[in-house]
């Protein structure tokens, strides 16, 4: 794999932000105004995604990562229910539904094989000295 310097270097976090800035964008319409609950919900599930895959990054563990990847990839599922509430209710087309969904099925996938990769690593992070090291069995001594 690659040297990655940056969250951003990830095609997961791209195809996440891609899909959130289409939703940014679309809940910013005056139908999302109206109802200002809706907005505020799915903005603060949009801001999630991006969010949680920076500070996950930031945190330098896998494990660490993983968890809050996790939380992203829960958020890409939220903004999809509440993609699917907005058409039920007439807010968007099924086209545009489509599309949304389409982003966001493309952003999960990538986003879970990360974690699966991560979780299957050696590569552990700059925190805990790059690889994981094998610790010696130690044996304990025997009574006699």
């Amino acid at each position: 794999m690659a040297k990655l310097n940056s969250f951003t270097d990830f095609e997961a976090f791209q195809a996440s932000r891609s899909f959130v800035r289409e939703v940014g964008l679309l809940i910013r319409s005056p139908k999302f105004r109206r109802d200002r609950v809706l907005f505020e919900q799915m903005e603060r599930a949009a801001i999630s995604v991006v969010s949680n895959f920076a500070e996950g990054f930031e945190r330098d563990g896998n494990a660490e990562f993983a968890q809050f990847l996790s939380i992203s990839k829960g958020s890409i599922g939220e903004l999809r229910g509440q993609l699917i509430y907005s058409l039920d209710v007439g807010l968007i087309e099924e086209p545009l539904y489509a599309e949304l969904d389409d982003k966001a099925d493309t952003a999960t996938r990538m986003v879970g094989g990360l974690i699966r990769y991560l979780s299957g690593s050696e590569f552990r992070g700059r925190k805990f000295g790059q690889r994981a090291e094998k610790k010696p069995t130690r044996r304990l001594p025997r009574n006699q």
